[in-house]
């Protein structure tokens, strides 16, 4: 059954190291979190993705966890994050947690007891495999020299996220054990434990890291997909409303054969954000790009997603995240305005990076805590033209990482320009919000469509209202016929670069319109 939350959901990404900073010592904490969640609730989001916070030598930017249980130090306490449970439950706000356990940090203690010689408890919590020739291990998967064992671990991204062992799908050596072999059913009871736990304390569910490298040696997904259906279920027994989403890239099988209520669709790749290595020449060349000709490469993609999970739950087309250059990379703030047009108009589950709704730039600064390339779209949030941007009070040399230089990338200065970006997004997603026919699962008609993509236009028609989205993302200006549509006069229209005239409408380059009536 289809979560009703999700229908008009708008849910924003938080990183918590670089959110805000509370206690002054440079990098951000729960405590910040939860000083501005008035303005998450003024944007228009009413669910919040929270980057890791757990305990974590932060190997990977927490993506290596030591402790489930525990809060890292420098982002405060149980009870601080009981506290933002709490606060943005009185704001109609829900909080998942990243849940990464398809690894844990070389430093975690199950880690810890199962590289130990000795035969223990936790020897199976990892996928382990003898030395034997090194030349076996070509694609680098699995470690030696890390351990007491005589053996090799497996990891999962890093060399300090060793595998958890959840077993292989089809077993063809003798130290890979089966699905429902004694360890991998362990593991299963600990993911399981470590929702259980959250959810009590009030979380309201978990975006899913690497969901679908949970089994290994599962080319078709079908081992991964089996697991799920267990393991969600199961927790959903206890919280029936619990939300889960899926970094798996697959609708079909996150959403639609498995227990998934939303899945990451792929088609973002090629066709908002950038590769790593050539980010800017891919942004302009994807379809909200100036040169843009794969347009019926990704919207044929995304369709597809959207109808493969349209049963049973949700795509989500993002712009940006933690792992990605920022999407104002290569783009103007027209151009940003065009894309978010689209993300809040397309019946998907829109999810938007913290700092983006301002255009935040991506930085070319060094690497930090194993973000590499993706350091850069991890940069403070800039809210004022204050101290730090208004991040912290700390002095600049002790900043997490820098801030930006650009001040017109602020909340503070967007806020007082009724045509900024930011106030683009907050009347973008109040639509969304509270529109019938921008409902996730309400349906979609497109009305014209070129090589292009410019225009593109589609309609959604719901119970009481219907919208009609006008996109036009290339700086070259054009014109076309909008008899189709009807009469203008009949509708509230959110706009920019647009002008219509004479049955005519008219780009003047990077523009949208979002038309929206009420139905009598």
């Amino acid at each position: 059954m289809k979560n009703e939350f999700l229908e008009n959901a708008v849910f924003y990404e938080v990183y918590p190291t670089s959110f805000y900073d509370s206690n002054g010592d440079g990098v951000g904490d729960i405590k910040g979190i939860t000083a501005k969640l008035d303005y998450i609730s003024s944007l228009g989001a009413n669910g919040i993705w929270l980057n890791p916070c757990f305990e974590s030598p932060f190997k990977d930017g927490g993506y290596d966890i030591s402790d489930y249980y525990k809060i890292d130090k420098k982002f405060g306490s149980l009870n601080d994050i009981k506290e933002l449970f709490d606060e943005a439950k009185k704001r109609g706000i829900k909080i998942l947690l990243d849940l990464v356990m398809g690894h844990t940090s070389i430093e975690h203690p199950w880690f810890t007891e199962s590289q130990k010689h000795e035969k223990n408890p936790y020897s199976g919590t990892y996928i382990w495999k003898p030395l034997g020739n090194p030349a076996e291990n070509k694609d680098g998967q699995f470690l030696s020299g890390l351990s007491e064992r005589g053996e090799m671990f497996r990891i999962n991204f890093y060399a300090m996220q060793p595998a958890l062992n959840y077993g292989y799908y089809k077993p063809d050596k003798s130290w890979q054990d089966a699905i429902d072999a004694e360890a991998p059913k362990a593991n299963r009871q600990k993911l399981v434990d470590v929702c259980l736990y959250w959810l009590g304390m009030g979380a309201a569910g978990f975006r899913v890291d690497m969901a679908n490298y949970m089994i290994k040696n599962d080319r078709n997904g079908q081992g991964n997909i089996a697991f799920w259906n267990d393991i969600i279920p199961r927790i959903k027994e206890r919280y029936p409303e619990s939300i889960f989403v899926s970094e798996w890239f697959h609708p079909k099988r996150a959403v639609g054969k498995s227990s998934f209520d939303i899945d990451f669709s792929g088609g973002y790749f090629i066709y908002y954000t950038g590769i790593r290595g050539e980010p800017e020449s891919f942004s302009r060349n994807s379809y909200l790009g100036e040169n843009g000709k794969n347009f019926f490469i990704g919207i044929k993609k995304i369709f597809a997603d959207m109808n493969a999970a349209k049963a049973r739950g949700y795509a989500a087309v993002t712009l940006g995240n933690h792992d990605r250059e920022r999407m104002s990379l290569g783009r103007s703030f027209d151009a940003m305005k065009a894309a978010f047009a689209f993300h809040m108009t397309m019946p998907h589950v829109p999810f938007v990076y913290y700092g983006d709704e301002v255009g935040m730039s991506y930085q070319h600064i060094k690497s930090k805590d194993g973000g590499y390339g993706r350091t850069g779209s991890r940069t403070p949030m800039q809210w004022d033209n204050t101290k730090n941007r208004g991040f912290s009070t700390v002095d600049e040399d002790k900043l997490y990482l820098p801030v930006e230089a650009d001040t017109q990338r602020c909340v503070g200065v967007q806020a007082n320009d009724e045509n900024s970006l930011l106030n683009t997004v907050k009347k973008l997603a109040a639509l969304k919000r509270n529109l019938t026919a921008l409902r996730s699962s309400a349906p979609i008609k497109v009305i014209s469509k070129n090589f292009s993509g410019n225009p593109f236009i589609y309609k959604r028609v719901g119970e009481k209202d219907e919208v009609i989205t006008i996109l036009c993302p290339k700086k070259t200006p054009v014109t076309f016929g909008i008899k189709r549509i009807g009469d203008l006069k009949n509708y509230e229209i959110i706009s920019n670069n647009m002008t219509f005239e004479n049955e005519k409408c008219t780009s003047e380059g990077e523009g949208f319109a979002v038309l929206y009536r009420y139905l009598k």
